[in-house]
């Protein structure tokens, strides 16, 4: 079940002390198969973004305890987020053979360096003892993660609106190149995945082109409210899943 829900993603116009929200995630007639919760801690002129994606249930019986972690961690400039580590990591319980499981750790971190527009990723596998790394320079250069991306959407799109399509580029998107696509979205068109009992929300379309939490290229369906916040999502194709779908069920500041 290489899959961890959908929801993460979710942005804000005012920058507070502490800010977090949680998400549960459910599939069809499974209902909930996971819980997924989001904070931002702005002090001193830094800040730290971190998601937690837990399976729970059924899902985490056939996941092996699944969890997947996201953490974006940088300095709070002019009101945006500038990452100076980006990092991502994913742990189960796999077989180990003669009915044993053993502890597989993947950790990937990013390190940004904007002086000289560059960016070295270095990549982690831990199964029981074995472990292995590889260190390298990405092909490009941005100046956001995924994670500040979102959480500097508000500043980049104030009415929360598109009126066409846009690309974006940060690290944690398409390996090769960052890229993320905006789509404009209609409430009709959402509604057709999930249900949508609110007022006065913004839908949004975003394509990240990258496996995040098991999907096939990282398609997410958005509404968010009128602070930015994300207040329902659907993570499109996840393996053995099809469609996840996320709601928010608390935020707290």
């Amino acid at each position: 079940m290489r899959y961890l829900v959908s929801i993460m993603l979710f942005v804000l116009s005012v920058f507070a002390k502490d800010i977090t929200a949680t998400y549960k995630v459910s599939f069809g007639i499974f209902g909930q198969i996971g819980t997924a919760k989001t904070t931002l801690h702005v002090e001193d002129g830094q800040y730290k973004v971190t998601i937690e994606a837990k399976s729970t249930g059924f899902a985490a019986f056939i996941s092996g305890n699944r969890v997947e972690y996201y953490e974006s961690k940088g300095l709070l400039v002019d009101g945006f987020l500038v990452p100076d580590i980006y990092k991502k990591v994913v742990k189960k319980s796999v077989s180990a053979g003669e009915d044993r499981r053993v502890l597989k750790r993947y950790i990937l971190t990013y390190n940004f360096n904007h002086k000289s527009k560059t960016v070295i990723a270095t990549k982690i596998k831990i199964k029981g003892k074995q472990k292995s790394q590889a260190v390298k320079k990405l092909k490009f250069y941005t100046n956001n993660d995924i994670l500040s991306l979102f959480f500097n959407f508000k500043k980049l799109f104030p009415s929360l609106e598109l009126k066409k399509e846009h690309t974006l580029y940060a690290v944690g998107a398409e390996k090769n190149t960052g890229k993320i696509e905006l789509f404009p979205l209609d409430k009709k068109e959402f509604s057709k995945l999930i249900d949508i009992k609110s007022k006065n929300l913004k839908f949004l379309k975003v394509v990240l082109k990258d496996r995040i939490f098991g999907s096939k290229k990282g398609e997410l369906y958005l509404a968010l409210d009128g602070s930015g916040f994300c207040q329902k999502a659907v993570l499109k194709d996840v393996i053995f899943f099809g469609d996840i779908r996320g709601e928010r069920i608390e935020k707290n500041y």
